[in-house]
C-alpha cells in the first residue's frame, strides 16, 4: 500500500510538471445580490474585486445580478456594498478556468440609519447562512471540504475538525460524536426538508456511515450547528447539519468528470434553454471498487459497492417566485463470506457471515411566493424513504451457522413544510412555520439478547404515524451592539399523543468592535426511532408494543461563547457549554441507556427515567485562508455521565474527555496560473469507555458474557492520527484539472476498537480498525 502512495505522489509531480504553458487565462465571475432577511434582488449593489489595477468591478441590475468578464485566474477578495447595509468582504474566491464562479450573496441591512456608517462582516465561516443562528453555528464551506487533510470529499468528516467535534475512532466509518452526545442524536436537513440518514452503508438508528451519498460537486456553503440551535429546528438532541445544493449555471452549460479510488463521478450543469433563467444541476457517481469486484470474481464477496444521484433544478418565475426541486439517491451494497476452513480462522471477523444493504432517496418540490417586498410564504414537498436490510450470522466451531441480527426495516416519509418570513424594519424579522411528517413503516427485526443469549423476532409491525412540529423565531437587533434570537418549537408524536413546548433564545453582545459575547439556551426533545415504539416482548409478538407511549429523550442546552477578530483573518473563540438530558429511555433497575447507542436494535421495554450531563469548553484559534496559508486549532475538553434505570451515575460511553486538531495548509502559485496545495491535520483524542468481558463467565456458557460489576470504567487507548492532502490545481484554455492525493491515518495506527470473546480459541481478542486509507483522485472540469 505504502509503494501505491508513493507511486501516486510521482505520477501526480509528472503530471503536474508536464503541464503547458499558455497565455494568460481568464474567467467570469457572476452571480446575484439579495436581502439576508426578504430574500429580494439588490439592484444596484456595487461589487469590486480588491487590490486590483486598475479596479475591477460591476453592478447588480434590476434583478440583482452582476457579471464580470475576463477575470485572471486566481483567488481574489470580493467586496460588495449597498446603500444602508453592510459591507460584505467574501475572502480568497477561487477563480479557475474550468468552471464561471457563481456567487449568491446575501447582505444585511444597517441597524443604524440617522447616521452615515459602514459596518463589515466579513462572509465567512464565523457567520452562519441562517441569520436566525448566533451561537455554537458555524458555517460549512464547500472550499474546506475538498481541501483540509483526512476530510476525503466528505462534509461529515470535515465537520470533525470543529470544536467540540470528535470523529469516529473508526477510519472507515463517518460517524460524529458532538459534545459527549451519541450520533444518533444530529437531524440532517437538505434545502429545508428533514431528510433520513444521507449515508451509504448506515444502519437502523445511525446517522452515519461509510460516506455521504451526495458529492461535494452539489454541495453550496452550508450550516452546522453542535448546541442551542434556532426553533426551526426539532428532532434533535445533539446537533444539526443544514446542508444546500448549489443552482446550476444559468447562464452557461458545465460539465465535470472525476476518477478516483472513492468513485466515479459525472456532473452537468447549466440553462435548459440558452437566455433562459431555469437551470439544472446533477452528479452521479458509482463506486470504483464496485467496478474492480465485477471484474475480479474473488472479490465479489469481499468488497462493498455502492451509487449515487444528486440533483437540483431551479425555475426562477418572475411573477410567480421560484420554483426548486432537489433530490438524492443512493444504493449501498456490501456482502462478506467469510472463510470456511477452520485452519485459517484467527479471530472473530474471520468467522463473521455479512450482508448489508442499504438504500436512501430523497426528493423535495419548494415553491417560494414573495406576498411583498418584505414577506415570502415557502411552501415545500417532500418524500424520502430509507431502507436498510442487514443480516449477521456467525459460524460456530462445528461450521454450522448461529444468527445475530437480522433486519428488513422500511422507513418512508410524506412531508409538508410551510414558512412564513416577514421583516418588519431593519431591527426586527420573523419566520414562522409548520412541519408535518407522516411515516409509513414495515419493519422486521430479529436480534440476538446479549443477556439470555437468546435470539428471537422483537419487531414485525407495518403502518404509519405523524409527527407534528410548529415553530416562530424573531431576530431583533435592538441595536448596532446587541442582537436577540428567541423562539419556540412544539412537537406532537401521533403515535402516543406525546407533546412538547421547546424555548429558545440567544442574546449576543458585542462590546467592543472586535469583541462579542453571546449567552445562549436551548430545550430540545427528540423521537427515537420507530422500531424503538414498536418493539415486542419476544414471548408475545402479538401482544401491544411495549415502548409505544414513550416519550421523547430531553435535554437543556446553556451556551455562554465568547468571540475575539483578532483581525480579518485571525479569529480566536471560547464556548463553555452546560448540557442536561432528562427523560432518557432506559430499562428499569438496569445499566443500559439509549444514551450510549449509535444504532437501535433493542428488544427491552423501556422507560423515560434516565438521565445525563455533558459539560465542557471548546477553543477554536483559526487564521482563515490569506497569503495562501491557512491553519485550525481546536481544542474540546469535556465530561460525560449519565444514569440508567439504576440511578446509578457512570462514564457514557463517548466520554472520551478530550480531543485536540490542528490543521495546516499551503497554497504556492505555479507558472503564475496553477495552485498546488499541502495540508496537513493532526488529531489527538481520548479513547471511549467500554465494558469488559467476563472471560470465566463466557467460557462456561461458551458465548460472550459481559463483566456488569465494571460497566464502562475501561476505557481504550488515546489515539494519534495524522492526515495528509495534496492538491494541483492546472488551468487550460479551456478547462482545469486537478489532481488530488488524500492519505487518512498516515502514521498507519489501528485503533482498538472492541474486546470480544472469541469461543474458537477461548480467549479475549482485539478488534482493531484498518490502518492507512490513501485516495488518488483527477478531476477534470470544463
Amino acid at each position: 500500500m505504502k509503494k501505491n502512495v508513493l507511486l501516486s505522489v510521482v505520477i501526480l509531480v509528472y503530471f503536474a510538471s508536464a503541464s503547458p504553458l499558455f497565455a494568460q487565462l481568464s474567467q467570469t465571475i457572476r452571480g446575484r445580490i439579495t436581502d439576508t432577511d426578504t430574500k429580494q434582488s439588490l439592484p444596484g449593489a456595487n461589487i469590486i474585486i480588491l487590490n486590483t489595477n486598475p479596479v475591477t468591478g460591476a453592478s447588480s441590475d434590476m434583478d440583482g445580478n452582476f457579471e464580470i468578464k475576463n477575470v485572471k485566474v486566481g483567488r481574489y477578495n470580493i467586496q460588495v456594498s449597498f446603500l444602508g447595509y453592510q459591507t460584505v468582504v467574501l475572502r480568497e474566491v477561487m477563480l479557475s478556468s474550468g468552471k464561471e464562479c457563481i456567487l449568491n450573496i446575501e447582505i444585511k441591512e444597517n441597524v443604524i440609519t440617522t447616521k452615515e456608517v459602514e459596518i463589515k462582516a466579513e462572509k465567512d465561516k464565523k457567520n452562519t447562512i441562517n441569520s436566525m443562528a448566533s451561537i455554537s453555528a458555524r458555517a460549512f464551506s464547500v472550499d474546506e471540504t475538498k481541501r483540509f487533510a483526512g476530510s476525503l470529499d466528505d462534509p461529515l468528516r470535515s465537520a470533525s475538525n470543529f470544536a467540540g467535534v470528535m470523529a469516529n475512532p473508526s477510519v472507515e466509518k463517518n460517524e460524529i460524536i458532538i459534545r459527549g452526545n451519541s450520533p444518533k442524536g444530529l437531524l440532517w436537513r437538505l434545502d429545508g426538508a428533514d431528510i433520513p440518514n444521507p449515508n451509504h452503508f448506515g444502519r437502523v438508528g445511525s446517522s452515519g456511515g461509510g460516506i455521504t451519498i451526495f458529492s461535494t460537486q452539489v454541495l453550496a456553503n452550508s450550516d452546522f450547528y453542535t448546541s442551542a440551535f434556532p426553533a426551526e429546528y426539532g428532532n434533535a438532541l445533539s446537533g444539526v447539519f443544514d446542508m444546500k445544493f448549489r443552482n446550476g449555471n444559468q447562464f452557461k452549460r458545465e460539465y465535470a468528470f472525476q476518477i478516483g479510488i472513492m468513485g466515479i463521478d459525472f456532473s452537468a450543469e447549466g440553462p435548459f434553454k440558452k437566455g433562459k433563467q431555469a437551470s439544472y444541476l446533477f452528479n452521479y457517481r458509482y463506486s470504483t471498487i464496485g467496478l474492480l469486484r465485477n471484474v475480479i470474481t474473488e472479490w465479489k464477496d469481499k468488497l462493498p459497492t455502492y451509487q449515487d444521484l444528486s440533483f437540483k433544478i431551479n425555475i426562477p418565475m418572475k411573477k410567480s417566485g421560484l420554483l426548486t426541486i432537489t433530490g438524492i439517491s443512493g444504493i449501498g451494497l456490501s456482502k462478506y463470506e467469510p472463510e470456511k476452513d477452520s485452519l485459517k480462522w484467527e479471530s472473530n471477523g474471520d468467522r463473521n457471515k455479512n450482508e448489508l444493504n442499504s438504500y436512501m432517496g430523497a426528493i423535495s418540490v419548494a415553491h417560494t411566493y414573495f406576498l411583498s417586498n418584505k414577506t415570502y410564504l415557502k411552501n415545500a414537498f417532500a418524500f424520502s424513504a430509507n431502507k436498510v436490510l442487514f443480516n449477521n450470522e456467525f459460524y460456530n466451531s462445528d461450521y454450522s451457522l448461529s444468527p445475530n441480527f437480522s433486519s428488513n426495516y422500511l422507513n418512508s416519509k410524506f412531508s409538508y413544510n410551510i414558512l412564513l418570513n416577514h421583516k418588519f424594519n431593519n431591527k426586527h424579522s420573523n419566520r414562522t412555520g409548520i412541519i408535518y411528517n407522516e411515516y409509513f413503516y414495515n419493519l422486521n427485526m430479529k436480534a440476538l439478547d446479549k443477556e439470555t443469549g437468546i435470539y428471537s423476532q422483537f419487531v414485525d409491525d407495518k403502518g404509519n404515524s405523524g409527527l407534528l412540529q410548529a415553530y416562530t423565531q424573531s431576530r431583533y437587533d435592538l441595536n448596532e451592539h446587541f442582537t436577540l434570537n428567541a423562539g419556540l418549537h412544539m412537537q406532537y408524536f401521533l403515535l402516543n399523543s406525546n407533546m412538547y413546548l421547546e424555548p429558545r433564545a440567544s442574546l449576543k453582545w458585542n462590546f467592543l468592535s472586535a469583541h462579542s459575547l453571546t449567552f445562549g439556551y436551548g430545550n430540545h426533545s427528540q423521537m427515537e426511532n420507530l422500531s424503538v415504539y414498536l418493539a415486542k416482548n419476544p414471548a408475545n409478538m402479538m401482544a401491544t408494543a411495549s415502548n409505544k407511549n414513550l416519550d421523547f429523550g430531553k435535554a437543556h442546552h446553556f451556551v455562554m461563547a465568547y468571540d475575539w477578530s483578532i483581525n480579518q483573518n485571525l479569529r480566536l473563540k471560547v464556548e463553555t457549554y452546560y448540557q442536561q438530558l432528562y427523560h432518557i429511555p432506559v430499562v428499569a433497575n438496569s445499566y443500559y441507556s439509549l444514551l450510549n447507542e449509535t444504532e437501535q436494535y433493542f428488544s427491552d421495554s423501556l422507560q423515560n427515567k434516565g438521565k445525563g450531563v455533558n459539560r465542557g469548553i471548546d477553543f477554536t484559534f483559526e487564521k482563515f485562508l490569506s497569503n495562501n496559508l491557512y491553519y485550525l486549532v481546536t481544542a474540546s475538553v469535556f465530561e460525560s455521565k449519565y444514569k440508567g434505570g439504576d440511578g446509578i451515575e457512570r462514564n457514557t460511553r463517548f466520554n472520551s474527555n478530550y480531543v485536540f486538531n490542528v490543521l495546516i495548509g499551503k497554497e504556492f502559485t505555479i507558472k503564475d496560473r496553477n495552485i498546488f496545495g499541502i495540508n496537513l491535520k493532526a488529531t489527538y483524542s481520548g479513547g471511549e469507555y467500554y465494558t469488559p468481558v467476563d472471560l470465566s463467565q463466557s467460557i462456561a456458557q461458551n458465548r460472550e458474557i459481559l463483566d456488569l460489576n465494571h460497566i464502562y470504567t475501561e476505557k481504550f487507548d488515546d489515539f494519534l492520527y495524522l492526515d495528509l492532502t495534496l492538491n494541483y490545481k492546472v488551468n487550460h484554455k479551456k478547462y482545469a484539472g486537478s489532481w488530488s492525493i488524500q492519505i487518512k491515518n498516515l502514521l498507519d495506527r489501528k485503533q482498538p476498537l472492541a474486546f470480544t470473546y472469541n469461543s474458537f480459541t477461548k480467549a479475549i481478542e482485539k478488534q482493531e480498525s484498518i490502518g492507512m486509507l490513501p485516495m488518488l483522485s483527477y478531476k477534470i472540469e470544463f
